[in-house]
């Protein structure tokens, strides 16, 4: 064969793998790893998939429920052997405070305000009953009218089956575009009484949540087909982080076509 022609050859194949998405995984923690306990809560990513436009995405799907599986995305680069993974997200302030109190009034009292001291133009909240889930107890859920003072009152005993209560939720439209969903409980878990709602609380709207972004940069170092995870390093914020980190296992191996 000319040597052109199979120079010409190669080079297409090599431009075709190119275009494709390249996977690097270890599974030893991943929802489909059989050999994994079904309870399970690893919290690495199991693999990491680069496509030829400079994304990727990294997925996480612990062996608990695919309802608990993430991905998170961003932009790589390639320099020799080592990789850099660049991504980022939001941290939110929290769009409702709230502050709890206990008097012996068989009643929940709860005042409602916003952060600027903004008038409540919506006068109507939707309130919510979450009943212990052990209860089997079917939530319930009720409109009700702010008074002059901007406050709501429920005696206990207008509230069916109270002694199975784990939280009361709050659903408010604070304007046109902007709506305030809220908890009301000292739970853990929202549906899982431990102890009882504190009576009197005080909730503050915040009108404007404070936003900051978070920069993560991770490098990994690629020997043959297998991908070292070297380093990890995200910005800092002054906000509070909620949200679960995902790490990673050391080594990915290159994932082969059938």
């Amino acid at each position: 064969m000319n040597f052109k022609i199979l120079l010409s050859i190669l080079f297409t194949q090599f431009l075709i793998a190119q275009n494709k998405p390249v996977v690097y995984e270890n599974d030893s923690n991943a929802y489909y790893n059989k050999d994994r306990n079904k309870l399970s809560y690893e919290t690495t990513f199991c693999d990491l998939t680069l496509s030829p436009d400079s994304t990727f995405s990294f997925y996480h799907r612990p062996h608990i429920s695919c309802f608990t599986w993430k991905e998170v995305k961003g932009k790589w680069k390639k320099k020799d052997n080592i990789y850099t993974f660049s991504s980022q997200y939001d941290v939110f302030e929290n769009d409702t405070r709230k502050i709890f109190r206990k008097d012996s009034s068989e009643k929940y009292q709860l005042k409602f305000s916003t952060d600027k001291k903004s008038e409540l133009k919506n006068r109507t909240i939707k309130v919510g009953y979450i009943y212990d889930f052990d209860s089997n107890l079917k939530n319930m859920e009720t409109t009700m009218e702010f008074n002059q003072y901007d406050n709501i009152e429920i005696p206990f005993k207008e509230i069916p089956n109270h002694d199975k209560l784990a939280s009361i939720r709050i659903d408010y439209q604070l304007s046109a575009s902007e709506k305030r969903n809220t908890y009301i409980t000292e739970n853990r878990i929202v549906n899982k009484k431990e102890r009882e709602i504190p009576n009197i609380v005080t909730i503050e709207f915040v009108e404007e949540p404070k936003k900051e972004t978070v920069y993560r940069t991770t490098i990994g170092r690629l020997a043959d087909e297998t991908l070292e995870i070297i380093s990890f390093e995200k910005t800092k914020t002054s906000l509070p982080e909620y949200l679960e980190e995902i790490g990673f296992e050391r080594y990915y191996e290159l994932r082969k076509e059938n």
